[in-house]
């Protein structure tokens, strides 16, 4: 939905803020600048809390250039998880330290990492990487990545491509009200609720206390919703490997 159409859905649907309620230049209880403001917040609350917002594309993004000798990277000041990264020409994802459900993604033609042996490896073309994965991180912490080999000089200018989960790019403004929210359009107006629960919850108006808690309520359902429907998504099932990794049979 266009920002235009969220407005006039906040004035005639969510709020009724119209002459009738309220006198003043506008004839309205908030002004476009405040609605915009709640529904930049909204959008932000809901891309960090559901990682809805996915991105392989947006190369200042998504790219990470490598640089010999350097081994860790800090991500784009929007990402807030990292889903795969895969070396530049290279068709398989790396394989993840400590992320276990990840551990059988090399192919057994692709480079292997041995967690044990850290302390040897040569610097290379890099087999591994670790991310900070805090699913619930503030907006302004950002994401470090570290990659294992440290990259050698054949590396240099080489490219890990990353898919991520991110923030808003670009916030909503009264310059451009043709413009959309970034994350998925089902969920635009869903943040409706939360801007209703920005407005009402220090308005003196009558009900406004009880008509915020209804609508925060909303948007943290919507939220849940919208995480549900992402670990659907990235399902897999577990293997199990009976003999090895822990497990043994025994007579």
């Amino acid at each position: 939905m266009k920002l235009s159409e969220l407005l006039d859905e906040l004035r005639e649907n969510v709020l009724d803020d119209d002459a009738g309620l309220a006198s003043g230049p506008d004839d309205t209880l908030w002004s476009d600048d405040t609605l915009i403001r709640y529904l930049n917040d909204a959008q932000r609350r809901f891309a960090r809390l559901s990682l809805t917002l996915r991105d392989a594309s947006t190369p200042e993004v998504v790219e990470v250039v490598l640089r010999a000798g350097v081994s860790t990277y800090t991500l784009h000041r929007v990402v807030r998880a990292v889903t795969s990264a895969r070396y530049d020409v290279g068709a398989a994802d790396l394989a993840r330290v400590g992320h276990v459900t990840m551990r059988d993604t090399v192919p057994r033609d692709e480079p292997v990492f041995d967690a044990n042996a850290l302390a040897t490896m040569t610097p290379g073309r890099p087999v591994a990487v670790s991310t900070d994965e805090d699913m619930d991180a503030s907006e302004d912490s950002a994401v470090v990545m570290t990659v294992w080999p440290e990259p050698s000089s054949t590396e240099e200018g080489k490219i890990i491509h990353l898919r991520v989960a991110r923030m808003p790019l670009v916030d909503l403004t009264l310059d451009d009200t043709d413009k959309s929210p970034e994350i998925p359009e089902e969920f635009h107006l869903d943040l409706c609720e939360w801007v209703g629960y920005r407005c009402h919850r220090t308005s003196d108006l009558d009900g406004a206390s009880d008509k915020a808690d209804r609508h925060e309520k909303r948007f943290g359902a919507v939220i849940e919703e919208a995480r549900s429907a992402q670990r659907k998504k990235m399902f897999a099932p577990l293997k199990w490997n009976f003999g090895g990794n822990g497990f043994t049979w025994s007579n």
